[in-house]
Protein backbone atom coordinates (compact mmCIF):
# COMPACT_ATOMS: atom_id res chain seq x y z
CA UNK A 1 0.00 0.00 0.00
CA UNK A 2 2.74 2.25 0.92
CA UNK A 3 4.77 1.92 -2.32
CA UNK A 4 1.78 2.68 -4.12
CA UNK A 5 1.19 5.96 -2.48
CA UNK A 6 4.40 7.37 -2.46
CA UNK A 7 4.53 6.77 -6.57
CA UNK A 8 1.79 8.50 -6.92
CA UNK A 9 3.01 11.23 -4.56
CA UNK A 10 6.13 10.84 -6.46
CA UNK A 11 4.55 11.71 -9.94
CA UNK A 12 1.94 13.99 -8.66
CA UNK A 13 4.96 15.86 -7.15
CA UNK A 14 6.83 15.66 -10.74
CA UNK A 15 3.94 16.65 -13.09
CA UNK A 16 2.18 19.08 -10.64
CA UNK A 17 2.18 22.02 -13.53
CA UNK A 18 0.93 20.12 -15.89
CA UNK A 19 -1.74 18.36 -13.55
CA UNK A 20 -2.65 21.34 -12.01
CA UNK A 21 -3.36 23.14 -14.70
CA UNK A 22 -6.10 20.52 -15.91
CA UNK A 23 -7.53 20.74 -12.54
CA UNK A 24 -7.36 24.04 -12.20
CA UNK A 25 -8.72 25.10 -15.78
CA UNK A 26 -11.97 22.59 -15.53
CA UNK A 27 -12.38 23.96 -11.96
CA UNK A 28 -12.79 27.48 -12.27
CA UNK A 29 -16.19 27.89 -14.04
CA UNK A 30 -17.60 25.81 -11.37
CA UNK A 31 -16.08 28.22 -9.19
CA UNK A 32 -17.43 30.81 -10.91
CA UNK A 33 -21.00 29.79 -11.06
CA UNK A 34 -21.07 28.82 -7.15
CA UNK A 35 -19.88 32.49 -6.24
CA UNK A 36 -22.75 33.77 -8.55
CA UNK A 37 -24.94 31.29 -6.92
CA UNK A 38 -23.93 32.69 -3.75
CA UNK A 39 -24.35 36.23 -4.39
CA UNK A 40 -26.52 38.02 -1.88
CA UNK A 41 -28.82 39.63 -4.76
CA UNK A 42 -32.34 38.17 -4.17
CA UNK A 43 -33.44 35.30 -7.29
CA UNK A 44 -36.73 34.13 -7.33
CA UNK A 45 -36.37 30.42 -6.12
CA UNK A 46 -38.07 28.84 -9.73
CA UNK A 47 -35.30 30.63 -11.32
CA UNK A 48 -32.88 28.89 -8.34
CA UNK A 49 -34.21 25.47 -9.29
CA UNK A 50 -33.32 26.11 -12.99
CA UNK A 51 -29.84 27.35 -12.56
CA UNK A 52 -29.29 24.16 -9.89
CA UNK A 53 -30.44 21.82 -12.46
CA UNK A 54 -28.81 23.21 -15.19
CA UNK A 55 -25.41 23.99 -12.49
CA UNK A 56 -25.39 20.42 -12.07
CA UNK A 57 -25.04 19.37 -15.04
CA UNK A 58 -22.81 21.51 -16.41
CA UNK A 59 -20.32 20.50 -13.25
CA UNK A 60 -21.00 16.61 -14.22
CA UNK A 61 -19.78 17.53 -17.41
CA UNK A 62 -16.98 19.29 -16.44
CA UNK A 63 -15.78 16.78 -13.75
CA UNK A 64 -16.04 14.30 -16.70
CA UNK A 65 -14.00 15.81 -18.81
CA UNK A 66 -11.31 16.36 -15.73
CA UNK A 67 -10.82 13.23 -14.46
CA UNK A 68 -10.51 11.68 -18.39
CA UNK A 69 -7.93 14.36 -19.35
CA UNK A 70 -5.94 13.62 -16.09
CA UNK A 71 -5.55 10.02 -16.99
CA UNK A 72 -4.93 10.67 -20.64
CA UNK A 73 -2.40 13.02 -19.96
CA UNK A 74 -0.51 10.08 -17.05
CA UNK A 75 -1.11 7.59 -19.55
CA UNK A 76 0.69 9.11 -22.14
CA UNK A 77 3.29 10.38 -19.83
CA UNK A 78 3.84 6.40 -18.81
CA UNK A 79 4.05 5.43 -22.24
CA UNK A 80 6.63 7.97 -23.33
CA UNK A 81 4.40 9.61 -25.75
CA UNK A 82 3.67 12.77 -23.49
CA UNK A 83 1.21 15.24 -24.88
CA UNK A 84 0.99 18.56 -23.66
CA UNK A 85 -2.22 19.55 -20.75
CA UNK A 86 -4.10 21.33 -23.06
CA UNK A 87 -3.85 18.29 -25.63
CA UNK A 88 -5.17 15.81 -22.60
CA UNK A 89 -8.36 18.20 -22.02
CA UNK A 90 -8.93 18.42 -26.00
CA UNK A 91 -8.65 14.52 -26.26
CA UNK A 92 -11.35 13.66 -23.12
CA UNK A 93 -13.59 16.47 -24.20
CA UNK A 94 -13.26 14.29 -28.17
CA UNK A 95 -14.93 11.27 -26.04
CA UNK A 96 -17.49 13.26 -24.00
CA UNK A 97 -20.50 11.09 -25.69
CA UNK A 98 -19.35 7.71 -24.63
CA UNK A 99 -17.84 9.30 -21.02
CA UNK A 100 -21.04 10.48 -19.78
CA UNK A 101 -22.53 7.53 -21.03
CA UNK A 102 -20.55 5.03 -19.07
CA UNK A 103 -20.71 7.48 -15.72
CA UNK A 104 -24.62 7.53 -16.11
CA UNK A 105 -24.64 3.63 -16.22
CA UNK A 106 -22.78 3.55 -13.59
CA UNK A 107 -24.36 5.88 -11.48
CA UNK A 108 -27.74 3.46 -12.00
CA UNK A 109 -25.91 0.66 -11.26
CA UNK A 110 -24.30 1.99 -7.94
CA UNK A 111 -27.45 3.55 -7.05
CA UNK A 112 -30.00 0.80 -7.84
CA UNK A 113 -27.39 -1.00 -5.02
CA UNK A 114 -27.49 1.67 -2.49
CA UNK A 115 -31.45 1.28 -2.64
CA UNK A 116 -30.48 -2.68 -1.95
CA UNK A 117 -29.38 -2.22 1.42
CA UNK A 118 -26.20 -0.06 0.42
CA UNK A 119 -23.30 -2.63 0.23
CA UNK A 120 -24.28 -3.88 -2.84
CA UNK A 121 -23.99 -0.05 -3.93
CA UNK A 122 -20.53 0.05 -2.52
CA UNK A 123 -19.82 -3.27 -4.06
CA UNK A 124 -20.55 -2.24 -7.06
CA UNK A 125 -19.15 0.95 -6.89
CA UNK A 126 -15.89 -0.89 -6.23
CA UNK A 127 -16.32 -3.21 -9.29
CA UNK A 128 -16.94 -0.84 -11.91
CA UNK A 129 -14.06 1.18 -10.61
CA UNK A 130 -11.66 1.04 -13.92
CA UNK A 131 -14.77 1.56 -16.57
CA UNK A 132 -13.39 4.38 -17.47
CA UNK A 133 -9.84 3.32 -18.23
CA UNK A 134 -11.24 0.62 -20.59
CA UNK A 135 -12.94 2.94 -22.65
CA UNK A 136 -10.09 5.38 -23.52
CA UNK A 137 -7.19 3.06 -23.57
CA UNK A 138 -8.68 -0.09 -24.74
CA UNK A 139 -11.15 1.03 -27.65
CA UNK A 140 -14.10 -0.57 -25.13
CA UNK A 141 -17.58 0.70 -25.60
CA UNK A 142 -19.41 2.36 -22.31
CA UNK A 143 -21.04 -0.43 -21.95
CA UNK A 144 -18.36 -3.07 -22.47
CA UNK A 145 -16.01 -1.43 -20.66
CA UNK A 146 -17.90 -1.61 -17.35
CA UNK A 147 -18.48 -6.08 -18.26
CA UNK A 148 -14.44 -6.03 -18.58
CA UNK A 149 -14.30 -3.52 -15.39
CA UNK A 150 -16.64 -5.92 -13.17
CA UNK A 151 -14.89 -8.99 -14.63
CA UNK A 152 -11.39 -8.01 -14.28
CA UNK A 153 -11.35 -6.14 -10.88
CA UNK A 154 -11.97 -9.88 -9.15
CA UNK A 155 -9.38 -10.94 -6.11
CA UNK A 156 -7.68 -7.30 -5.96
CA UNK A 157 -9.55 -5.59 -3.07
CA UNK A 158 -6.45 -6.46 -0.79
CA UNK A 159 -4.89 -4.65 -3.58
CA UNK A 160 -6.77 -1.98 -4.38
CA UNK A 161 -8.55 -0.72 -1.63
CA UNK A 162 -5.78 -0.15 1.42
CA UNK A 163 -4.39 2.82 -0.80
CA UNK A 164 -8.11 3.79 -2.16
CA UNK A 165 -9.12 4.05 1.50
CA UNK A 166 -6.54 6.04 2.94
CA UNK A 167 -6.61 8.74 0.19
CA UNK A 168 -10.13 8.61 0.64
CA UNK A 169 -9.99 8.55 4.06
CA UNK A 170 -7.58 11.94 4.13
CA UNK A 171 -10.46 13.27 1.49
CA UNK A 172 -13.11 13.01 4.07
CA UNK A 173 -10.62 14.17 6.81
CA UNK A 174 -10.56 17.77 5.08
CA UNK A 175 -13.95 18.37 3.93
CA UNK A 176 -14.74 17.85 7.79
CA UNK A 177 -12.11 20.23 9.46
CA UNK A 178 -13.30 22.79 7.09
CA UNK A 179 -16.29 22.65 8.05
CA UNK A 180 -15.77 22.72 11.59
CA UNK A 181 -13.28 25.64 11.11
CA UNK A 182 -16.59 27.36 9.29
CA UNK A 183 -18.55 26.43 11.81
CA UNK A 184 -16.52 28.52 14.53
CA UNK A 185 -17.17 31.58 12.49
CA UNK A 186 -13.61 31.93 10.78
CA UNK A 187 -13.28 33.82 8.00
CA UNK A 188 -15.09 31.95 5.21
CA UNK A 189 -12.58 33.51 2.34
CA UNK A 190 -9.54 32.52 3.68
CA UNK A 191 -11.03 28.75 5.27
CA UNK A 192 -12.15 28.15 1.27
CA UNK A 193 -9.00 29.53 -0.14
CA UNK A 194 -6.85 27.09 2.12
CA UNK A 195 -8.73 23.87 1.73
CA UNK A 196 -9.58 24.30 -1.95
CA UNK A 197 -5.73 24.52 -2.43
CA UNK A 198 -5.34 20.74 0.33
CA UNK A 199 -8.55 19.47 -2.39
CA UNK A 200 -6.29 20.21 -5.54
CA UNK A 201 -3.25 18.32 -4.02
CA UNK A 202 -5.24 15.57 -2.65
CA UNK A 203 -6.68 15.67 -6.25
CA UNK A 204 -3.09 15.39 -8.08
CA UNK A 205 -1.89 12.62 -6.11
CA UNK A 206 -5.51 10.50 -6.29
CA UNK A 207 -5.26 10.76 -9.89
CA UNK A 208 -1.59 9.77 -9.99
CA UNK A 209 -2.89 6.97 -7.23
CA UNK A 210 -5.75 5.41 -9.44
CA UNK A 211 -3.78 5.22 -12.71
CA UNK A 212 -0.67 3.33 -10.67
CA UNK A 213 -3.49 0.78 -9.36
CA UNK A 214 -4.75 0.28 -13.17
CA UNK A 215 -1.39 0.35 -14.72
CA UNK A 216 -0.01 -2.60 -11.73
CA UNK A 217 -3.04 -4.95 -11.81
CA UNK A 218 -5.56 -3.91 -14.23
CA UNK A 219 -3.78 -3.30 -17.14
CA UNK A 220 -1.83 -6.95 -17.47
CA UNK A 221 -5.41 -8.31 -17.47
CA UNK A 222 -7.11 -5.86 -19.76
CA UNK A 223 -7.95 -6.55 -23.57
CA UNK A 224 -5.24 -5.56 -26.29
CA UNK A 225 -5.77 -1.86 -27.69
CA UNK A 226 -7.84 -2.24 -30.75
CA UNK A 227 -6.83 -0.11 -33.90
CA UNK A 228 -8.86 2.77 -33.27
CA UNK A 229 -8.13 3.59 -29.33
CA UNK A 230 -4.66 3.46 -30.32
CA UNK A 231 -4.83 5.88 -33.16
CA UNK A 232 -7.03 8.09 -30.78
CA UNK A 233 -4.53 8.28 -28.69
CA UNK A 234 -1.45 8.48 -30.77
CA UNK A 235 -1.56 9.95 -33.76
CA UNK A 236 1.98 8.89 -35.42
CA UNK A 237 0.82 5.54 -36.00
CA UNK A 238 4.51 4.47 -36.60
CA UNK A 239 4.65 4.22 -32.94
CA UNK A 240 1.52 2.54 -32.59
CA UNK A 241 2.19 -0.81 -30.48
CA UNK A 242 -0.33 -3.90 -31.06
CA UNK A 243 0.62 -5.95 -27.96
CA UNK A 244 -1.16 -7.21 -25.45
CA UNK A 245 -0.78 -4.61 -22.95
CA UNK A 246 1.46 -5.09 -19.24
CA UNK A 247 2.77 -3.78 -16.16
CA UNK A 248 5.96 -4.17 -18.43
CA UNK A 249 4.72 -2.33 -21.02
CA UNK A 250 4.90 1.21 -18.96
CA UNK A 251 7.24 2.93 -16.80
CA UNK A 252 7.09 3.27 -13.52
CA UNK A 253 5.93 6.55 -11.97
CA UNK A 254 8.81 5.72 -9.78
CA UNK A 255 10.68 2.56 -9.69
CA UNK A 256 9.60 0.27 -6.96
CA UNK A 257 12.17 0.27 -3.68
CA UNK A 258 12.74 -2.68 -1.52
CA UNK A 259 11.75 -1.61 2.07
Amino acid sequence: MFIVLKQGAYFARQHAQPLLFIAVLLSLPGWAIEYLLNSPAATPEAEINVQGLGTSMFLVVMAVIQFAAAMIYIHHQVLGRPVSALQAISMGASRLGPLLLINILMSLAIGIGLVLLILPGLYMAYKLLFGEFYLLFHGQRSLQALRCSYRDNTDLSDKLLPPLLCWGGLVGSVSIAQLLLLDQGMDPLLINLVFEAFTLALMLWGWAIMYRLYQLYIAPLAPPHTPASVAAEQPNTAETKTDRPSAADHTDPEPPKQE
